[in-house]
């Protein structure tokens, strides 16, 4: 049966779990989480067990969206338009950019200017897309990133504080090559960014350069890693479970006797604190900060895996999984 005939479970009353909308969508559940959260997109009705339940309405919706996006357009833009008026701008847009090659390098460009100038300049280009766009920074929006390989950030100033919003994009996009071209800057925080694995340019940006490096970049790290902090530098995926699950858990009597499931959750708990006070700690010192960066990114990591390890618990002591059994994507 083709993907977009999949059955609903005749258990939801004819409805769909997230798990069966991501798949079908092809979109990642904490994405179509955030869609509604943010933008109320679609409002799912909930199970018995407060689990969302989607309408056959509701995924053509998402997968509306989800066409805008890869088509360029912002979700923080389409979010609020009805189904015609999407559909006239996906008419009026140019040749969807995610028609392009299967084998091209998916871009993320943070910056409208930016991203219409490389869109241009890359358009015959067949290595390369610009695949979609979020606001430029300083800025808000970027809690809606999905995954990239690349991502090109333009940033008018650069301050401190930077770090920190770049290193937050760069774990929920999972991007393995960051670029920030930017206006104004210390040299401290271009010392910083470096040390984070950072690549930056001064304004004006060649496209023809940001196109090398991102394939250059690309090529670097599809060699063997040689170095444990440079494993420990990969990202991971955004967090599959919240607060308030982690804390039902570890409050919750255990089947299988022990209490390894109440201890796996409240370690998650623990990481969790520790990969946001990694992320939010700032330091003057060039070399602290990227030692925080190596702590964020190390706790990310370990999250994620006791992550996977609580989902095969939930499993096994029939808890229901507030991401309805739909494993994260491996890191990258």
């Amino acid at each position: 049966m083709p993907k977009s005939q999949k059955r609903p479970d005749p258990a939801t009353g004819g409805q769909y779990r997230i798990a069966a909308v991501s798949k079908l969508v092809g979109m990642p559940v904490p994405t179509i989480r955030m869609w509604e959260h943010r933008y109320a997109v679609v409002t799912p009705a909930r199970s018995a067990a407060n689990g969302r339940l989607y309408t056959r309405a509701d995924i053509d919706r998402l997968m509306l969206l989800k066409t805008a996006v890869d088509a360029g357009h912002a979700i923080s833009t389409v979010a609020a338009l009805s189904d015609d008026q999407i559909q006239r701008r996906l008419v009026e847009s140019p040749k969807p950019i995610g028609s392009r090659s299967a084998d091209a390098c998916q871009v993320l460009v943070c910056g409208n200017g930016l991203a219409e100038q490389l869109r241009a300049a890359w358009a015959t280009r067949s290595d390369l897309v610009v695949s979609a766009t979020l606001p430029a920074m300083p800025g808000g929006g970027h809690a809606d990133a999905g995954r990239s390989e690349a991502v090109i950030v333009e940033a008018p100033t650069l301050h401190a504080s930077s770090s920190r919003s770049l290193r937050q994009l760069r774990s929920l996009t999972r991007c393995r090559v960051m670029i920030v071209v930017y206006g104004f800057a210390s040299r401290q925080t271009l010392a910083r960014l470096d040390q984070e694995g950072i690549i930056v340019l001064a304004m004006p940006a060649d496209p023809a350069q940001l196109a090398r490096i991102c394939l250059l970049g690309l090529a670097m790290q599809s060699e063997p890693v040689g170095s444990v902090e440079r494993r420990l530098m990969q990202p991971a995926a955004p967090r599959r479970y919240d607060e308030a699950f982690l804390a039902r858990v570890a409050g919750l009597p255990s089947v299988i006797g022990c209490e390894c499931p109440n201890h796996l959750a409240d370690l998650l708990g623990k990481l969790n604190a520790f990969e946001q006070y990694s992320l939010e700690c700032e330091s003057a010192g060039t070399a602290e900060a990227s030692v925080h960066a190596l702590l964020y990114s190390a706790a990310a990591q370990c999250r994620e895996m006791l992550e996977r390890a609580l989902g095969r618990v939930l499993e096994h002591e029939g808890i229901d999984d507030p991401t309805a059994s739909a494993s994260p994507a491996p890191a990258a």
